[in-house]
């Protein structure tokens, strides 16, 4: 059976703020390096359920800046594959969410090598059949990524709910911006449903979809899932509904415009 979209591409959506940025308000390079090596890392041990370490970065664009207050969406799939390593193709776009403007900022190839390499002598598996196909995600969605590392648990190893619900409102208000392309508040939150932990090393998948539209206001659902990345385990881990309201320039509710 054909796996889900989701599942079977790597693609995360952010948000640039200030303190990521220079005296320019440009995003800082080194940034968005460090994302795009996140992204790297996440579509090698998906792809071999190995853990892996960077090796190098042969090759890095920087063709536009990215600005303050744009969403950038980074997606990754592996080039090619060898014994121990493997290369992956990552592309950084940024998008205005005012206007929906569209543009690819950043793009590099990085050369992972998989971390137990002296203690496995299996070789990695061979390159996928076919390259995922990178489109822009569709409008009034936003799909979000996050490793969860020990700063992040709690003295059980789990994730703190907090860190939880800041990702999972970050991602509703991705999602609800990208549809209205106006300034968005969110006016509540409602049923956050956090049916089971989400541990250290795992990674937290969180999307975000609107889901129902009023004259102002917008409900997003959002799904998190937690997945192994040395098994392929997934499961269910949190939902959440969101209301947001679209604003307009001076801060007053405004109309969101009809869904789809």
């Amino acid at each position: 059976m054909t796996q889900p979209r989701h599942l079977a591409e790597i693609r995360h959506t952010d948000l640039v703020f200030p303190d990521q940025s220079n005296h320019q308000g440009s995003y800082f390079g080194g940034a968005a390096m460090a994302e795009m090596d996140k992204i790297a890392f996440l579509v090698a041990a998906r792809h071999a359920r190995r853990p892996f370490v960077t090796a190098s970065c042969d090759k890095l664009d920087f063709v536009a800046p990215v600005h303050v207050g744009n969403l950038i969406e980074l997606t990754g799939q592996v080039r090619m594959v060898g014994r121990t390593s493997l290369i992956v193709d990552v592309e950084l776009a940024a998008e205005d969410l005012t206007t929906g403007a569209r543009h690819v900022c950043t793009r590099g190839a990085f050369t992972m090598v998989a971390a137990d390499r002296k203690t496995n002598p299996d070789r990695l598996p061979p390159s996928p059949d076919a390259a995922p196909n990178f489109a822009p995600s569709p409008p009034a969605y936003a799909r979000t990524l996050q490793l969860v590392f020990p700063g992040d648990t709690n003295h059980l190893g789990q994730l703190f709910g907090g860190n939880a619900m800041s990702i999972m409102g970050k991602a509703a208000y991705i999602a609800a911006s990208r549809h209205t392309r106006f300034d968005v508040g969110m006016a509540a939150s409602d049923k956050i449903d956090f049916i089971a932990p989400t541990r250290e090393g795992e990674m937290l998948d969180v999307i975000a979809e609107v889901i129902k539209v009023g004259r102002t206001s917008m409900t997003v659902s959002v799904l998190a899932e937690a997945e192994d990345l040395m098994t392929g385990e997934r499961r269910k881990v949190g939902t959440a509904d969101y209301v947001m309201v679209a604003l307009d320039d001076e801060g007053r509710p405004t109309p969101a415009g009809a869904l789809g």
